[in-house]
């Protein structure tokens, strides 16, 4: 392989049929001139953090361990789940559980093991940042993100903090629902500025907050979002034009993804309020019953793994309106179903952990109606502890949020070419590693897309794709999972009745 330098665009909750000819000019060019993935995917549950560090591992939720943008890790909270948007949080993870934050090998480990460099680049959330290369404060590559400790540290190590402060000074302050193109700009800058000309990374992981902000206060398709989206796009067509002038335009590779897609919500659910109104948690605030939300999608855990409460609320859940596909843990390893009537198993959607999988994941009914800016996909939200209903959200296994963008472009791929084989964010680490000629993939859940590169034939994996199905009386939901070369790709999920 050719490649000096491997560029990962992530463009936060962009969904693919948002890039377009004028809205986003240099993401349309790219995607036409380089490797268009029309079946890709996002990993489940469909939220930031979850996808965030499967791109920086090559590894499903269950192998890394970050199972939800809320978990539940007893040791950091004893009875109740917390927000993995801050970096703090998480570095309290890491250091109560003796450096476990995540539990894999992370690609910045791997790069930095041969003497190369990955520069994570974030205006998102500090722990949606930190999840880009979690080992970055440890000394293990570059990490970049002006919330971190606002004008005093906004990267590690010290001297490229220091380094971005004195070039370009603090980023701008988030405020409320606006958009964040200041804070894209900001982390943009350093890129160009201080990132590509003096630390000379091998990869770049360059996460932008926008549209995702804006479509969850604005709504998917609407037209501050697809301002947001414009100047995002903007913004990545400057780093390429900076890459050019510093004499890697010729050897750079660039991917650009998405986290997950979006929908539109068309209602709030307050699961923990259904809970205790049944009579299956004592209150809003007990241990026994501990609920992490990922907006449409709810873990619960169950204090002692109750199997008979885990069936009781799955049953529950099973009779409301509210109540879409349902997941346990597997009747026996390798089996679809669950081991609670009418559910599917968490290993069957990678997420099963030893330690941190929850008990039951609920997710809710959706839909392929249209929103008033004529974007399809709608769903229901979870709104328990006074969150906000966001106009637009994710989480669900909808096809509208697993489907997400990705485009591959440079020398090292093909040139104008259409793949439909399932792929998805699992599959890029493990893609860069050969991109740079290393071959150690070893311990990742992804494969490398050989059908996207120059050198990689013309002959399309074999898929199989399965639908399976769970009943319990009345109630009957759906899984349907591909499978590509032994790795499944989760495709939707959905309740029939």
């Amino acid at each position: 392989m050719s490649a000096r330098l491997v560029i990962v665009f992530v463009v936060d909750g962009l969904r693919p049929d948002a890039i377009t000819a004028d809205v986003t000019p240099t993401l349309d060019r790219l995607r036409r001139e380089g490797v268009a993935f029309t079946n890709s995917h996002a990993v489940c549950p469909t939220v930031t953090r979850v996808n965030a560090a499967t791109l920086a591992t090559g590894t499903q939720p269950g192998t890394h361990g970050i199972v939800g943008n809320q978990m539940y890790v007893p040791e950091v909270e004893p009875g109740r789940a917390f927000g993995t948007d801050s970096h703090r949080r998480l570095l309290e993870v890491d250091r109560v559980t003796g450096g476990r934050l995540v539990h894999t090998p992370t690609l910045g480990e791997r790069l930095g093991a041969r003497g190369l460099t990955l520069a994570a680049v974030s205006s998102g959330s500090t722990g949606s940042a930190l999840l880009t290369n979690p080992r970055g404060p440890a000394g293990v590559g570059v990490l970049v993100n002006g919330s971190f400790d606002p004008g005093a540290r906004v990267a590690w190590p010290d001297e490229a903090s220091a380094a971005i402060l004195a070039r370009i000074g603090p980023e701008p302050p988030k405020r409320g629902a606006g958009r964040y193109d200041a804070a894209v700009t900001w982390a943009q800058r350093a890129l160009r500025e201080y990132v590509l000309p003096e630390v000379r990374p091998s990869v770049v992981l360059n996460w932008l907050t926008e549209p995702d902000h804006t479509q969850h206060a604005e709504g998917v398709g609407s037209p501050p979002a697809r301002e947001a989206l414009r100047h995002a796009d903007r913004e990545i067509g400057e780093v390429l034009v900076t890459a050019t002038a510093l004499g890697l335009g010729e050897s750079t590779d660039v991917f650009v993804v998405s986290d997950h897609g979006f929908t539109t919500n068309t209602r709030g659910i307050d699961v923990v309020g259904e809970l205790v109104d049944a009579g299956l948690k004592a209150s809003a605030d007990s241990a026994d019953v501990v609920l992490a939300s990922s907006g449409q999608a709810v873990a619960l855990h169950v204090a002692d793994r109750d199997r008979e409460r885990i069936a009781r609320i799955a049953r529950f859940v099973q009779s409301r309106d509210w109540g879409g596909a349902l997941f346990t843990a597997a009747r026996v390893p390798g089996d679809p179903l669950g081991a609670v009537e009418g559910t599917f198993s968490l290993e069957h959607i990678h997420l099963a952990n030893g330690e941190r999988s929850p008990d039951l994941l609920a997710t809710f009914p959706w839909t392929s109606e249209v929103n008033g800016s004529g974007v399809p996909g709608t769903d229901l939200a979870c709104v328990s502890g006074g969150a906000r209903l966001y106009a637009s959200d994710h989480g669900s296994m909808s096809p509208w949020n697993v489907r997400n963008t990705l485009v591959a472009w440079g020398p090292d791929f093909k040139r104008a070419a259409t793949v439909a084989t399932p792929a998805g964010n699992v599959d890029v680490a493990p893609t860069i590693l050969a991109l740079l000629g290393i071959d150690d993939d070893s311990g990742m859940d992804g494969r490398v897309l050989a059908e996207a590169l120059a050198a990689g034939g013309d002959e399309a994996p074999v898929v199989e794709t399965r639908t399976h199905m769970a009943t319990a009386g009345a109630y009957r939901a759906a899984l349907q999972v591909s499978t590509v070369a032994g790795r499944g790709y989760v495709d939707q999920s959905w309740r029939i009745s």
